[in-house]
Parts: C-alpha cells; structure tokens; sequence
C-alpha cells in the first residue's frame, strides 16, 4: 500500500469512527487531517474537492470518495471509501445490539437529546472551514459570503447561487481576477 493510500486509511478511518451527523459535520477533521496533518493537498484544493462532491447526487460520503481519487487514483477512492464506512458500521452495529438492552435509560435518553445540537455546531463549523479554506482571494471570499447571505436571507433553490458563482468565475476568470 502506497503512503498516500495508508495515510488516507488512516485519515479516515480514525475520523470516522467519532463521526456524528454525517460526513458534512467531520469537514473541519477531515481538512485538518488531510491538509494539516498528512499534507495531502492544499486548501484549495480540499475546498474544490469538497465542493464539487456536494454538486453530486448522492449522498455527502462521496466527498471521501472523491478525496481519495484526487490524492491517490482508484487505490485512494476504493481505502477511503472502505475506511469511511466498514469501521463505523461495525462499531454502530455493537453499540445498536448494547443499546438495546438499556433503551429506556434517562442518561441515554439525555445523550440523544444532546446530539442533535452538536450535530448543528459541527455543520456550522464544517462551513466555516470550508469558507476558510476556499476564501484566499477577493473574488472567492466574496463569493462565499454572498453565497451565505442569499441562502440566509432569501432561502431560495441553491441551484440560484450555483449558476450565480459560476458566472461569476467565469467573467473574474476572464478579468484575470481568479486563479483557475
């Protein structure tokens, strides 16, 4: 197994296995681990991996996915995919079967009523991060927030704020405006 490939395991797989709420919440870990920790891309780069992951149907795991083809082909998808799904599915499978056993207990009653709020702070801080990350010039901070406002303010199809940046990077491409 290539380095790339095992650090990608290891990425993953570690990072998965505290996962609450879904890929989208562990955006801030996954960042940290694939850009700061193992250095397996820069921050535009995970910003546009991320990115054109969530632009396709399907659910928001594919963004490992698609992370694991960037950094290491076929090899880094199939581990990627293997290290975000097998580990956790056979810990949530043991902790099901023990749940089962105290499912009217207060203190568990109290740990799932406070996940859902985590859950939503683990969201808001996986788009600050990505913000973070895809904001490194003008343009693009400029689209973020924008992109943030619209969606805020006027809770309209994000379809609206797609086609919008896109124009919006083809004409600052064509200025000279936009790293592309």
């Amino acid at each position: 197994m290539s380095d790339e490939v095992s650090k990608l395991f290891m990425a993953f797989m570690t990072t998965a296995l505290f996962a609450i709420g879904g890929a989208s919440s562990l955006i801030p870990e996954f960042h940290r681990q694939i850009v700061d920790v193992y250095g397996l891309m820069n921050n535009a780069q995970f910003a546009s991996s991320v990115a054109l992951a969530q632009l396709a149907p399907g659910p928001n795991m594919l963004m490992v996915s698609f992370i694991g083809w960037q950094v290491a082909g076929l090899p880094g998808l199939l581990v990627s995919t293997f290290a975000i799904v097998g580990p956790p599915s056979l810990l949530a499978f043991a902790v099901g079967r023990g749940m089962e056993r105290v499912r009217e207990a207060p203190w568990l009653k109290a740990v799932k009523a406070s996940l859902a709020p985590v859950t939503v702070g683990l969201m808001v801080a996986s788009g600050l991060v990505t913000a973070r990350a895809a904001g490194e010039n003008p343009v693009s901070i400029a689209l973020v927030a924008g992109s943030a406002t619209f969606m805020v303010l006027f809770r309209k199809n994000p379809l609206w704020v797609i086609c919008a940046g896109a124009l919006v990077g083809v004409v600052a491409g064509r200025l000279g405006l936009l790293r592309v």
